[in-house]
């Protein structure tokens, strides 16, 4: 699958530098945490078919449309966008959580990221 029909069966448009991670496997986040991709021989890395278990109305915690996941610590957890903003803010999607009390919560501790390149610059800060 192409990144062009990838974003538009999502329904999000990404970023720039989060397009160039994605389609560069060296890039330094992809060693910071589980980074999304197209293609992986990894099911839980691959982005679209990650989203749609995640959207899907089976789910106990099924995810609305407008969150997209793009990354994660590898424990069932996620970074993903909210697409009703502009730039798409950032949350931290835990497992013990709904994606409406995960979003709340971020809010009310202020650990949002008001773009993919703020979460970017802390990531791979993170990890170095």
């Amino acid at each position: 699958m192409e990144l062009a029909a990838a974003e538009a069966q999502l329904g999000v448009l990404l970023p720039v530098r989060h397009r160039q991670a994605m389609l560069d496997p060296a890039d330094p986040i992809h060693e910071a945490y589980d980074f999304l991709v197209l293609a992986s021989p990894f099911e839980l890395l691959r982005w679209v078919e990650v989203n749609e278990s995640l959207h899907a109305p089976n789910q106990w915690n099924s995810w609305p449309r407008f969150v997209v996941a793009f990354a994660s610590n590898g424990c069932g957890d996620y970074f993903a966008y909210d697409t009703r903003t502009e730039p798409y803010r950032v949350y931290y999607i835990g497992p013990e959580f709904t994606v409406s009390q995960a979003i709340a919560t971020c809010e009310a501790e202020g650990v949002v990221f008001s773009n993919f390149d703020d979460w970017y610059s802390y990531a791979v800060s993170r990890d170095a």
